[in-house]
């Protein structure tokens, strides 16, 4: 990741917009941040991972500078993988009403070809950075800002300390109190789990699988009694809704009858609606032509007054058109004649004010230009003296560039040489670290022949350990086989004899129930059977009184036919059933209509107790048949009971069951027992096995082990002598008996030559700058003469201008005014231009609107003449129509229409009572006709209704206690296999959890005492000091090494000294920070492997305080040499004495009270 542009506006110390362009700050590869302590340097940092990551790495949340609302940032970058692309990331933050932070906006863009948002919102924005550059915000700190510090105070630590800071540097905390303690309160949290479920398998003693089928058997046999009992309420229930269509048609019945003789009173009422409505709707009718009459007259009424207005606002407006006209023509006159003349006048005294001004302007330039002229001269001279100053300093510094490049070719070693000698040194520390490694190799071998030896005693005993508990097994498991064989039975068989014990007990119970039932019966059909001759006689009594009393009324009937007809005769008509025409109407015998009345209300009585005599005996003679089908229906029950029930008393099978669950109960209590110990033993002996297992596993490893180990030393020995023998030719070659001396005497020389090099590029460096003023100098002095030459020529141009002028400006003014009265002269004139013009303007106006005016008038006063004619014709038509409709509605006058007329809404409602009392009749009408004739010839008595209804509440009764039983012994029998499956799902739980906390106890015993974070940080220190040995080698031009020893301490290795190594702690300050820089550098390098780019940039924050200038020497030519296109550096710090050493230096200026906030400038 390169930077290219930073934006920030609002952080911290930054109140105004500040940009930083990275092009021109890294473009020498070394760059500098200076400012005083507190400035904002370390700010700029935060702006780039507020950009990347929305927070700042010092991990604070308050900043926003308290004079800003607002905060903005923005960072452009590139990433240099396969394809180079550019992003641009932009934030924005606000602080609320309660001071907080919240961000206002967020979004990445791809800039490389174009604008392209990639994403927007926080979240989204923070994970598609750590996308694109692969490091989180930890990761980029650590890589970006190398904390030297802590790397020199890394080389000289020992004991907790070191190891503190490794855990630190590498993040390993998560692998050491972090990981331990989250071990322990996992171990913690499992057995807990464990104990649990212990207690939930306490709570499933009651469940197994005879109960489960126990409960079946009695849930089929409840299952067969609902079913019948369901057929039964079948039957019944169609007789319990025929009965109450029946009862609830007879009493809508009565309803009825009453709803009809309440809408026979309302009659009256209803026909007076009538009427009252005819009239209110003729009188609606007529109302929109009286509306129209009347308002026709009253509009007659205002155009008359309208009109009379009218013509007093027309003689008014014609007076005043005529005052206007004359205004206008005197204004003309004016605007034709006067206008012209003062507009040429104003032409000319304009075109003189412009003359006068150029001429002005030209005697100033002129003045200025004579003042110009006089200090360009003075400048002249002096630059001839400051060129010929410069030209004796360059050549002094040629002279000392001449002896100082003579001395450095004498310093200079030759390449090859050098290359061969720190080959040499290489070799020798090989050759060195061989005999060391032999040494260790040897070691190993003889610790790992001792662990071999100790596992073979273990592993005896194990096995020893493991025969004995088979052993012990195997006879607990002969004893279980032993009680199986005898076992005394199981739960079936107890189930078995429990069914018996019920079985009979119910068979003796239903033998009572059904004797008693027939006896029952039978003493009921009795009871009906007696009741049925008595109604039987009833019935004929009643049979013969009726046939009595319907032939004296059909005689009655007759009687008065005779005697109707008799009575509409006329004498010497002839008659209809005779022909006679004459008729006698004396002797004639006359019934009595009251006595018949009598006689039919008797008959009905006597016919309603005759069909209910005849129901009651249908009735009693089902009963009979009922009882009689019941006798036989027990019977048929007694023939299938049998009689094997009665051989054996419940009382013996009850004590049988009992001796029968007394031995199982004993026999499981043994068998429970056996199967406890079997399980000890096998899990220990499991145990023993795996022990026995993992012993002989490590075993074969280490036998394993120590053949590598011996190969790998045959290895080393051959290497060994290799190398001696190739010190040796080389010590011939280059005639050199001690290498690090040789190396030692090269280091001094090439010192001095770099000190000269290092002096050589300052002079030439001045040179350059020298030359470079020398040819700004003689730029200025050409350019100083020209504008010497320039400005005497216009001086003389100006002065020709201004002789000009005057003449020109004399020429225009005709009566010799004064220059300085002109602008008067000007304004006297514009003022009279505009006062015609307005005058002109305001007649014309005036003009208009009265015309206008007089227009309208005489248009409205036409209009209303119209208006009134018409109004007239209208009103003589309308009182026409009025006369006609008033006749068609038979209507005298205006009045009794005004009289009669009703809202409409009250016309609504009594048509709809109207309509509502029709619809009421006719349904009701039609509804008594329907339930006629559902009833048809059938009846009910409240009797018969409630016998219906308490055999089937009994029935239903009966039912349900039935299916109550049946629900609660399915739920039983769900629980009990929900209970079932529960109970396997926690013993499955329960073998899990003995194998999880096995492996938890294996892992507690291994991270105990952070030895894992030792092995991690050990691993990742030596591939840190590799890499930093390859760094401090070519910062130091292989002078330096680095390495780790067995106990994790720095080593320098000293190539200048034949390879010799020394501890960290015997190093100079210069050295220690160079060393430092390595180790940081390695550091960065291991965490941007988890990057998808290399970052191009690191920033030095720390170490520059305590060094003295010989050491900020080795330390500045040591980070020259380690930048590149690359990698650049950027060191931090508020020291002047560096400032000067840097190529490129970014300046913080701090913020100041009232003026504005720290501010950037790239030098």
């Amino acid at each position: 990741m390169r930077p290219i542009k930073l934006k920030i506006k609002g952080l911290n110390s930054f109140i105004e917009t500040q940009e930083i362009d990275f092009h021109k700050l890294m473009y020498r590869g070394l760059f500098g941040i200076f400012g005083p302590t507190g400035s904002g340097k370390s700010t700029i940092l935060d702006g780039i991972t507020l950009a990347l990551y929305g927070e700042v790495a010092r991990k604070s949340s308050n900043f926003i500078n308290t004079n800003c609302s607002n905060l903005y940032v923005s960072f452009e970058f590139q990433i240099s993988a396969k394809e180079i692309n550019i992003y641009r990331v932009d934030r924005e933050y606000r602080r609320d009403k309660e001071g907080r932070i919240r961000t206002k906006s967020a979004r990445i863009l791809d800039i490389t070809c174009g604008e392209e948002i990639l994403e927007e919102g926080v979240k989204s924005v923070n994970k598609k950075c750590e996308e694109i550059i692969g490091l989180q915000l930890d990761d980029f700190t650590r890589t970006v800002v190398l904390p030297q510090g802590k790397f020199s105070e890394f080389l000289t630590l020992s004991g907790k300390e070191r190891r503190d800071m490794l855990e630190r540097l590498f993040n390993l905390q998560k692998y050491g109190n972090e990981l331990s303690s989250k071990l322990s309160r996992e171990v913690s949290s499992q057995k807990q789990k464990f104990n649990v479920l212990q207690g939930e398998l306490k709570g499933y003693d009651n469940i197994n699988v005879d109960i489960l089928k126990n409960k079946t058997e009695q849930f089929s046999i409840i299952k067969e009694q609902c079913s019948e009992y369901e057929k039964q309420l079948a039957e019944i229930e169609v007789k319990f809704n025929e009965g109450k269509e029946l009862m609830d048609l007879q009493n809508d019945l009565k309803h009825k009858l009453v709803e009809q003789d309440s809408l026979e009173k309302n009659k009256a009422k209803i026909e007076s609606y009538k009427n009252k409505i005819l009239l209110c709707e003729s009188a609606l009718k007529v109302k929109p032509y009286v509306d129209n009459y009347e308002s026709t007259v009253q509009k007659i009424k205002s155009v008359k007054n309208e009109i009379m207005h009218l013509e007093d606002e027309m003689k008014k407006v014609e007076e005043n058109r005529a005052l206007v006209y004359k205004f206008l023509t005197e204004a003309k006159a004016d605007n034709d004649n006067k206008l012209p003349e003062l507009r040429l006048q104003y032409q000319k005294i304009v075109d003189a004010i412009q003359e006068r001004d150029i001429l002005n302007r030209v005697i100033c330039e002129n003045n200025s230009i004579k003042e110009s002229i006089v200090k360009l001269s003075d400048n002249i001279d002096t630059f001839k003296y400051e060129i010929e100053n410069n030209g004796k300093y360059i050549e002094s510094i040629y002279n000392s560039i001449s002896l100082k490049e003579k001395k450095c070719d004498e310093l200079e070693t030759s390449e090859q040489y050098k290359r061969k000698v720190n080959e040499a040194i290489v070799i020798l520390s090989n050759y060195e670290n061989l005999i060391k490694q032999r040494d260790v190799l040897c070691g190993k071998i003889k610790s790992t022949v001792y662990i071999i030896e100790s596992n073979e005693r273990e592993s005896k005993v194990l096995f020893n350990d493991l025969n004995e508990k088979k052993h012990l097994l195997q006879e607990k498991e002969d004893m279980l086989d032993e009680l199986l064989k005898n076992c005394p039975g199981d739960q079936n068989m107890l189930l078995e004899l429990q069914k018996k014990i019920s079985s009979t007990d119910d068979k003796w119970t239903q033998y009572n129930s059904i004797t008693y039932n027939i006896k029952n019966s039978s003493n009921i059909i009795e009871d009906f059977k007696e009741k049925l001759n008595q109604d039987n006689k009833k019935i004929e009594e009643l049979e013969k009184h009726i046939s009595n009393r319907n032939g004296e009324i059909e005689s009655i009937h007759v009687e008065n036919l005779a005697q109707t007809l008799r009575s509409k005769l006329i004498e010497g008509e002839p008659c209809p059933v005779c022909g006679s025409v004459h008729h006698i109407g004396q002797n004639i015998k006359t019934t009595d209509t009251h006595n018949l009345k009598q006689l039919k209300l008797d008959l009905d009585k006597k016919k309603k107790d005759y069909e209910l005599l005849t129901a009651r005996i249908i009735k009693i003679k089902a009963n009979i048949d009922g009882e009689i089908k019941n006798i036989e229906k027990n019977n048929e029950q007694l023939e299938q009971l049998g009689e094997e029930f009665k051989s054996v008393s419940v009382d013996e099978l009850k004590h049988q069951f009992r001796l029968l669950r007394d031995n199982i109960e004993k026999f499981n209590s043994e068998k429970t027992s056996l199967e406890s110990q079997i399980k000890i033993l096998t899990e220990n002996k499991n145990k023993l096995e795996i022990g026995y297992s993992k012993m002989f596993a490590v075993q074969e490893q280490n036998k394993s082990q120590l053949v590598n180990l011996k190969t790998e030393l045959e290895k080393l020995e051959n290497e060994y002598k290799g190398l001696y023998d190739i010190l040796s030719n080389m010590k011939t070659e280059l005639k050199v008996h001690d290498f690090k001396q040789k190396n030692m005497e090269i280091y001094e020389r090439e010192k001095k030559r770099i000190s000269i090099e290092n002096r050589l590029k300052d002079l030439r460096v001045a040179l350059k700058k020298n030359q470079n003023q020398r040819e700004i100098l003689k730029g200025k002095f050409t350019d100083l003469r020209e504008r010497l030459n320039e400005n005497k020529v216009r001086f003389v141009e100006n002065e020709k201008i201004i002789h000009e002028k005057k003449t020109s400006i004399k020429a225009k003014l005709e009566n010799s005014e004064n220059m300085e009265q002109l602008e008067s002269v000007k304004e006297s004139i514009l003022r009279r231009i505009e006062q015609i013009k307005d005058t002109y303007i305001r007649t014309e106006k005036q003009k208009n609107d009265i015309d206008t005016k007089y227009n309208e008038c005489n248009s409205n006063l036409v209009a209303s003449q119209k208006n009134l004619l018409n109004l007239k014709e209208r009103n003589t038509q309308e009182r026409i129509s009025l006369e006609n409709i008033l006749k068609e509605q038979n209507i005298n006058n205006i009045d009794e229409v005004k009289n009669n007329i009703v809202d409409v809404l009250e016309i609504k409602k009594l048509k709809s009572e109207v309509e509502e009392y029709n619809r009421l009749s006719a349904k009701l009408a039609g509804t008594l006709e329907d339930i006629n004739k559902k009833i048809g010839s059938r009846k009910i008595t409240q009797e018969q209704w409630d016998e219906i209804k308490k055999s089937r509440n009994e029935k239903n009764k009966i039912f349900e206690e039935l299916k109550n039983t049946r629900i609660k012994l399915e739920d039983e029998i769900k629980y009990i296999s929900y209970k079932l499956n529960e109970l396997n799902i926690l013993s499955k739980s329960k073998q899990k959890l003995n194998h999880k906390l096995s492996i938890l106890d294996d892992l507690d015993k291994l991270f105990k005492g952070k030895k894992f974070v030792e092995f991690v940080a050990a691993n990742q220190l030596k591939y840190i000091s590799i890499e930093a040995s390859k760094r401090l080698r070519h910062i130091t031009c292989g002078k330096y090494g680095l390495e780790v020893d067995d106990e994790g301490k720095f080593l320098i290795i000293d190539y200048k000294n034949g390879g010799e190594k020394r501890d960290a702690s015997t190093l100079s300050g210069g050295e220690v920070f160079v060393t430092s820089l390595a180790l940081a550098l390695a550091l960065s390098s291991r965490i941007q492997l988890k990057g998808t780019a290399p970052l191009e940039l690191f920033f030095l924050d720390e170490g520059f305080g305590t060094l003295d200038d010989n050491l900020l020497e080795i330390v500045m030519d040591s980070l020259e040499k380690i930048h590149n296109k690359r990698l650049s550096i950027g060191i931090i710090s508020h020291l002047e004495s560096i400032k000067d050493r840097v190529p490129v230096k970014l300046v913080v200026t701090p913020a100041e009270a009232g003026i504005g906030g720290s501010r950037v400038k790239i030098e």
